[in-house]
């Protein structure tokens, strides 16, 4: 039997419903609470051991059905010049040990929605536009209080709200805040067909890749140099994104080029990271994925490392004979790994700002990777 009976979870992302969904396989009734609306719409891609944890969630095959796998025939990787002169072969190595899943990349709006149907199957009750107001513990419990006014008392609370956490900052208000990586990330979901070579492109104002998915769309991240943390509204995004690609003479970015319309929506978010000191943990709570491990884009491993959160901490409830034993167990499992993404996703910016040649980063994520191989 699991060593809680109840959970909270804060936040309906990634982490949280994928928390939702390991606590409810190991026995515990599980609610979820999303103040935010509908996700916006872009990819990510799901590699490694993270593809593991996805089918230990129970919803890799459905994805896979409407995801672009990444095999080793695939160019994703490759880096070309900003008139398509292939600069660096990088092709996808297939993991090599005994049941590994294929890489993929998936559309994020659907990913969300399999982990929430496979939730709601399980029996988690999942309540949009609400959160925690206020949480008071007990000897026996903690006790949450609603912004629709509502109560609950639980055993277990989960603080999975990202990287602006306010789970994080009530329960540790003197911990670290997010810190600003000195870059833009920009994405752009494109309409229509598939464009080649994909790959990363680099050019004079700033890098962009881009792969195809099959809802007849193509995912397209930017990175942008910016040594100031800047806020841009809807109309300096868009200029600043029609740049980037007015920069390249490349065939496969200037087709790309010709889908921008004026009405075309770009997701722009500056590139922030935080990691929390051990333990990410207090009395009843505990904070997963961004809330304690926010990462920058460069290694591609931040929702990997949400959904590996929420299969061992699943495991650990599971197993441990006190909720204390349990955490213990989840942060010597979970620090170093996810320390090891972010400071090697820190470092790829770093790099990258200071133009380092391309083998040079592709070294750093090779040393990462190898790390991560290892089972979670």
């Amino acid at each position: 039997m699991p060593c809680v009976s109840t959970a909270l979870i804060i936040g309906g992302g990634i982490a949280g419903l994928s928390a939702s969904i390991a606590l409810s396989r190991a026995g515990v009734r599980c609610e979820v609470v999303e103040l935010a609306g509908e996700p916006l719409g872009a990819s990510l891609g799901i590699s490694g051991r993270a593809a593991e944890a996805l089918a230990e969630l129970g919803v890799y095959d459905e994805c896979y059905a409407s995801a672009t796998p990444f095999t080793a025939d695939s160019t994703a990787l490759s880096r070309m010049s900003a008139d398509g002169t292939l600069l660096q072969a990088a092709p996808v190595r297939p993991p090599a040990w005994p049941g590994a899943k294929t890489a993929i990349g998936v559309y994020r709006p659907a990913l969300l929605q399999s982990l929430a149907d496979e939730a709601e199957r399980l029996g988690v009750r999942i309540q949009r536009g609400i959160t925690a107001s206020a949480i008071e513990e007990d000897a026996d419990a903690a006790r949450v209080t609603f912004t629709n006014g509502a109560r609950g008392s639980y055993d277990l609370i989960i603080g999975a709200d990202g990287i602006g956490s306010a789970t994080r900052e009530a329960t540790f208000p003197d911990g670290p805040k997010p810190s600003y990586a000195g870059q833009l990330s920009l994405r752009w979901m494109a309409p229509g067909p598939p464009v080649t070579p994909e790959g990363w492109y680099l050019g004079p104002v700033g890098r962009l890749g881009f792969y195809y998915l099959p809802q007849d769309l193509v995912y397209i991240p930017a990175v942008i140099n910016s040594p100031e943390r800047v806020r841009l509204d809807d109309q300096e995004v868009h200029a600043l994104f029609a740049k980037l690609l007015d920069s390249y003479t490349a065939p496969a970015v200037v087709e790309l080029r010709s889908r921008f319309t004026p009405d075309s929506e770009v997701i722009c978010r500056p590139f922030e990271w935080i990691f929390l000191p051990a333990p990410w943990h207090r009395g009843r709570t505990l904070l997963i994925g961004d809330a304690a491990h926010a990462t920058t884009a460069h290694l591609g491993q931040g929702g990997g490392m949400a959904m590996e959160d929420a299969v061992v901490l699943g495991q650990c409830i599971a197993t441990a004979a006190t909720l204390a034993e349990a955490f213990d167990a989840f942060m010597s499992r979970r620090f170093e790994r996810t320390r090891t993404v972010v400071e090697t996703s820190v470092a790829l910016s770093q790099l990258e700002k200071e133009g380092a040649p391309p083998a040079q980063n592709m070294a750093l994520i090779n040393t990462a990777l190898q790390t991560l191989a290892q089972p979670y």
